[in-house]
This record gives structure tokens, C-alpha cells and sequence, in this order.
């Protein structure tokens, strides 16, 4: 099973943030994964956030400038905590 999908599993049972899901992660909790496994996980978030944020801009006919910003601001945040967590993105 890949890293995503234990998230999306962890998500559905218990709503785990991010980090605390990360934090698990790094203790063994759901297997061992290689720092390019945990790395295609945070791009695979990355990903997401991006495509979300367009579809949902417009739908609400958001412009597409505060997309962006909304986009950066997320992905910056999930860098920080794979970084706060792990210490490498």
C-alpha cells in the first residue's frame, strides 16, 4: 500500500492531521517507506491542493490570481510540516 493511501485510510477513520499522520509515519507505525516514497507522498499532496483549488475557483469563479496565492500558501505549509517532521523535503 502506498503512503497516500494509508493517509486517505488514517483520514476516514480518525480525521489525523497532517503532521500527526507524518509523526506516525516516521515512527514505523504503518510500515517501512523510503524517503523517496514519503517524498512522492508530499507531491502527490501538492498535486491535489493545486487541482482542488482550480476546480473550486471556478466553481466559485474565485480569480484565478487568489487561487494561486491560496495554492502557495498551502504548499508552503505542507512543506513546513514535512520539514518540522522529517527535517528534508
Amino acid at each position: 500500500m502506498e503512503v497516500f493511501d494509508i493517509y486517505v485510510e488514517a483520514l476516514a477513520e480518525e480525521m489525523l492531521p497532517l503532521e500527526e499522520f507524518l509523526r506516525r509515519l516516521k515512527e514505523g507505525r504503518y510500515g517501512q517507506f523510503s524517503e523517496d516514497d514519503i517524498r512522492e507522498f508530499r507531491e502527490i499532496l501538492e498535486r491535489n491542493v493545486s487541482e482542488s483549488a482550480h476546480v473550486k475557483g471556478a466553481e466559485l469563479g474565485i480569480p484565478e490570481g487568489e487561487v494561486y496565492r491560496v495554492i502557495e500558501e498551502n504548499i508552503l505549509d505542507i512543506r513546513a510540516t514535512f520539514e518540522r517532521v522529517f527535517g528534508w523535503l
